[in-house]
């Protein structure tokens, strides 16, 4: 051990079959609860862990032992698994025997795809290493992101009431705006080829979707079906309650064009549909044209799988460029408390509390549009399955709690998985594979919170969103929940491709920087019933579902 910043405990077991994957996670649980990491996060480290070891064990050489290292680097605590062995992909997906059955293989592949940049799978002189992120570095830059929102609106109220005006003049034009800058900047820096990279490995590693068997097709089908909805209601409740006064924000836009004349900008349907092809392939990363960018990155993801010999290669790359850029997104995110300190400061400063208002207004439609979705699941259980929808709410109430307090669909999954199997009665072949399936692919939450805010953002800078843009961002939104990328601060990268969609300045996510944790946590609960709804209703279709645990 090397202090409480910098720990490294390590401990090799001489393999031996069933035993050593008993001691090991029994090493990595005392440890971890030595450490004293939450136990939500010692629950997905230990399940990812029992999983990769025995992948591990599966392809080991003859007579080799299992390492387990336990890191902490300043905040970010790996579980780093070593083996001698031959070289696998344990990403790959193994279709079943059967035509609806799916295989263990594969149901532990998605399972390690939903974790994103958490897992970790290395081949170098004929060992096999695996790095494991217990997600605690991610806790605590949320817990340092509520602590700048209290210290911001501390600051900013301070500097309204009570300090000079010059000294607030000065402070907000040579301190306070330079950083929220230099924040947004970054992130115009990484939208582009984060979105594109991150649906480019999504889609190859999921273009074999069809040979999970019936079963599959189901759980994906239904994922679709409220991925649909979600958008569809998102739109709808805005453009009915309409939160906030045209153009309330405008003047706080610290840039030289006027934002009003981007409501010129009208394209026909036909034509926005024209446009979806660019006639060059690094015209739109130059222009950041949104739909032609997700466009390369759909037809790039699907040309992979069709490339034969080359293909696994090519996957290769992508996925090493993917997750480099969301390291990149890692690294600004841990600036994000920065950025919402500075961001409420001149929020507080430069705005009147009706203006305030009007903020809080639109993310009071956001959350009550969440609301209205965590019904609809409930109607999709009661018109498809047939069955009764509040004994639902009752027994996922315990995995609802613990996805909004983790804010995380991946950190939540161990609590679904439990919650499914145990009260739900879900069969668990239904339930490992669609509970992982749908912490990467279905975001419910996060397209409502796009198509809301979105909008929001646009009314409240001035900005007339015709039908062609709404068609258009509608597509947008849909395919980034399924490539969104599953790292801190990509709620704000997606953000910014909705916005360019929509011809907002990116500088108008500094309007909500601060209440996003929030809506956060409400998204990704709604993500998270609606994986388990998913589950719920595809094991009843298929005759899976012991009904004798769900009513009893």
């Amino acid at each position: 051990m090397l202090g409480k910043k910098i720990i490294r405990i390590n401990k090799t077991f001489a393999s031996n079959g069933p035993v050593v994957i008993n001691e090991a996670k029994a090493f990595i649980l005392e440890t971890l609860k030595g450490l004293k990491i939450g136990r939500k996060l010692v629950m997905k480290t230990e399940l990812l862990c029992e999983e990769a070891i025995i992948d591990l064990m599966r392809f080991s050489a003859e007579g080799a032992s299992l390492n387990v290292r336990i890191r902490r680097f300043f905040g970010d605590l790996s579980v780093v698994l070593s083996m001698d062995g031959e070289e696998y992909d344990p990403f790959a997906e193994a279709a079943g025997d059967e035509e609806d059955d799916i295989s263990e293989e594969t149901i532990r592949a998605i399972l390690f795809k939903s974790c994103g940049e958490s897992f970790k799978y290395a081949h170098k002189n004929r060992r096999n290493t695996v790095r494991i992120l217990t997600g605690q570095a991610e806790q605590k830059t949320l817990r340092l992101t509520f602590g700048a929102l209290a210290l911001g609106l501390a600051f900013g109220f301070l500097a309204k009431f009570f300090l000079p005006e010059r000294f607030v003049e000065f402070t907000g034009s040579n301190v306070l705006e330079p950083a929220k800058t230099m924040f947004m900047n970054a992130l115009r820096i990484i939208i582009a080829p984060v979105v594109f990279f991150s649906i480019v490995s999504c889609i190859s590693q999921f273009n074999s979707i069809a040979e999970l068997g019936r079963l599959g097709l189901k759980i994906v089908g239904m994922y679709l079906l409220t991925t649909v909805i979600a958008v569809l209601l998102g739109i709808g409740m805005f453009s009915m309650i309409k939160p906030g006064e045209w153009g309330f924000a405008a003047s706080t836009l610290v840039e030289s064009r006027d934002v009003s004349d981007l409501a010129d900008e009208k394209l026909s349907i036909r034509e926005t549909v024209e446009n979806i092809v660019p006639s060059n392939f690094l015209e739109p990363f130059l222009k950041s044209d949104t739909m032609q960018i997700i466009f390369l990155a759909v037809l790039c993801g699907l040309a992979v799988g069709m490339t034969g010999e080359y293909s696994q290669k090519l996957r290769g790359l992508f996925e090493a460029c993917n997750s480099l850029f969301l390291t990149v997104t890692t690294l600004i995110s841990k600036f994000i408390p920065v950025a919402v300190f500075c961001s409420v400061s001149l929020l507080i400063v430069r705005m009147s509390g009706r203006d305030i208002l009007q903020v809080l207004g639109g993310v009071g439609v956001q959350t009550g549009t969440i609301f209205i979705m965590m019904c609809v699941y409930g109607l999709l259980i009661l018109i498809i399955a047939r069955i009764n929808p509040l004994k639902f709410y009752k027994k996922a109430r315990e995995g609802m709690i613990t996805s909004f307090t983790l804010s995380s669909s991946s950190a939540a999954m161990p609590t679904n998985l439990r919650v499914c199997t145990e009260k739900l009665g879900i069969s668990p072949k239904v339930a490992n594979f669609s509970i992982p399936l749908g912490a990467t692919l279905n975001m419910d939450g996060a397209c409502i919170y796009f198509c809301v805010i979105g909008l929001f953002l646009a009314r409240a800078y001035a900005v007339t969103v015709p039908m062609s843009t709404l068609v258009t961002m509608g597509i947008t939104v849909v395919l980034l929940s399924l490539g969104a990328p599953g790292v801190p601060g990509a709620a704000f990268v997606c953000l910014g491709i909705v916005l360019n969609t929509l011809n907002v300045p990116i500088e108008a996510i500094g309007l909500i920087i601060a209440v996003n944790p929030i809506m956060d946590m409400f998204d990704t609960m709604s993500n998270c019933t609606g994986d388990m709804a998913a589950a719920l209703i595809v094991s009843k279709k298929e005759k899976l579902l012991d009904e004798k645990v769900y009513n009893s």
